[in-house]
């Protein structure tokens, strides 16, 4: 578990990779000093292999069941959309092929690199 930024936005990203629920509950409550409500609580239960969400905060927490495979890429990809998609929604920022597409693959691209850094 650990932590990256948005870059030149506020917001953190906490990365959960094959993290118990309650260990990232209290990573969050006493860690980021931040109380979870139960609605984050009911939004952070994984139904799958990866889930993102984004805290009332604006913390944004990116959950990946699943150990370094071949299909982690994959999912991470996917996760990483949706953490610059509630990044930007909570900005003002709408995608928008004409205006917004490379906004959001810049983001993609600095969050991905991010994270493989801290991977290494």
């Amino acid at each position: 578990m650990f932590v990256v930024d948005h870059g030149t936005y506020n917001f953190d990203i906490l990365v959960c990779i094959e993290q118990e629920i309650q260990t990232i509950y209290d990573y969050i409550e006493k860690k980021a000093k931040y109380t979870l409500n139960d609605e984050e609580k009911e939004k952070l239960t994984m139904r799958g292999k990866g889930r993102t969400v984004m805290l009332e905060g604006g913390q944004t927490i990116l959950q990946l069941n699943l150990k370094k495979s071949d299909c982690f890429q994959a999912y991470l990809a996917h996760e990483v959309f949706h953490a610059v998609e509630f990044l930007f929604e909570r900005i003002g920022l709408k995608h928008d092929p004409e205006i917004s597409s490379e906004a959001f693959a810049y983001q993609i691209a600095y969050i991905t690199g991010s994270i493989y850094e801290k991977l290494k």
